[in-house]
């Protein structure tokens, strides 16, 4: 998906949640049923077609929330105390995370500072998992992660280990249906699942996983909420490549319901669901209208100082035509570029030369 700069956790940032679920569900016709005399096309936004963002079966994963968790399996701790297993009465959050992976680390610091904040009240451990490269043994990797770690300094304060093998990604994030890192787990002082996902968005469920408030049902329910949203952007992801007419309608149906209800106030979302369309060669009937449309919106949340947002809509300016907005926002979007974005200059000016000498 296309990331930000501000909201770079999104390789995932709302699709980390991703759990097992699949398409499923009634058709588009069913919905229209609820309401008499409506009839729903490609472009409706009514409510009976927003619920089609709704359409989807969910399936609990084998690891879900209330489940007894998963031993440690290490390889070796390379920072911090060595976490032998989960003590009774006390908190534990589980964090994946790779040395390649951009997201896991702007994630560091925040881990760290939650460790600070709730102290001896929970044991952190971030899992370096799907890191081992193919030239390497595992003893080569756990040097080479050791060195990471070393280099990230006070950024990593908490404790740190090498999965032993793939066990821990097979036990943990396999069986719990997360494709995306980073993703953290917290373990209650019952030794369960108390909360997946996003390590980010974790504060608040933390809090009260160690004031003894977690309630499992509700998690569950709000996390199914996430994933089902997360699979139906999936869906619209795939949907817009189908040469099946009635699918890339469909598709473009929840894309819309999407746009307007669940990823509304989302400009990160809004921003993953025009990139594709825009930039995908293998999308068929490309919907530039609509991609030019949720990009401004996504543009507007985030008062037009998004350089990668801004980016995505004067591509979506230039697709539709408006050839010197599409200058003008591109030009803006390259001036916002910090350091952070540095390696997106060349991306960016390559657009820009390309908008230029069109016409």
């Amino acid at each position: 998906m296309r990331p930000t700069l501000t909201m770079r956790i999104l390789s995932t940032l709302a699709l980390t949640l991703a759990t097992g679920i699949a398409a499923a569900g009634p058709e588009h016709a069913d919905h229209a049923e609820h309401a008499e005399g409506h009839e729903c096309g490609p472009d409706c936004a009514d409510q009976c077609c927003l619920d089609l963002a709704k359409t989807i079966d969910f399936k609990t994963p084998e690891l879900w929330i209330g489940e007894q968790a998963p031993k440690l399996q290490i390889a070796q701790f390379v920072k911090g105390e060595s976490v032998n297993g989960f003590d009774k009465d006390h908190v534990y959050v589980v964090e994946f995370w790779a040395t390649w992976c951009g997201p896991c680390v702007a994630a560091f610091p925040h881990l760290s500072e939650l460790q600070k904040k709730f102290g001896e009240k929970v044991t952190f451990v971030g899992v370096n998992i799907w890191d081992k490269r193919d030239d390497e043994t595992e003893a080569q990797r756990i040097d080479r992660v050791t060195e990471f770690v070393k280099g990230q300094g006070a950024r990593m304060g908490y404790t740190v280990a090498v999965e032993d093998g793939t066990k821990m990604a097979d036990t943990w994030m396999t069986k719990a249906k997360q494709n995306g890192i980073p993703c953290a787990f917290i373990v209650d002082g019952s030794g369960k699942v108390a909360w997946m996902g996003h390590p980010m968005g974790m504060e608040e469920a933390l809090a009260d996983v160690v004031a003894g408030k977690s309630d499992y049902a509700k998690t569950a329910e709000s996390l199914k909420d996430k994933a089902v949203s997360n699979q139906a952007y999936n869906f619209f992801a795939e949907g817009i490549r189908s040469e099946d007419k009635e699918e890339n309608a469909k598709a473009y149906r929840v894309g819309r319901a999407l746009a307007t209800q669940k990823f509304a106030d989302d400009a990160g979302m809004l921003n993953a669901l025009a990139w594709p369309i825009l930039d995908d060669p293998r999308v068929v009937n490309p919907d530039y209208q609509f991609a030019y449309d949720i990009a401004d919106k996504a543009c507007a949340a985030t008062d037009w100082k998004d350089p990668m947002i801004l980016d995505t809509y004067s591509l979506a300016a230039f697709k539709i035509g408006q050839r010197d907005k599409a200058i003008e926002i591109e030009k803006k979007a390259f001036d916002l570029l910090g350091e952070d974005g540095a390696k997106y200059r060349d991306e960016f000016e390559k657009r820009l030369k390309m908008y230029q000498n069109d016409g």
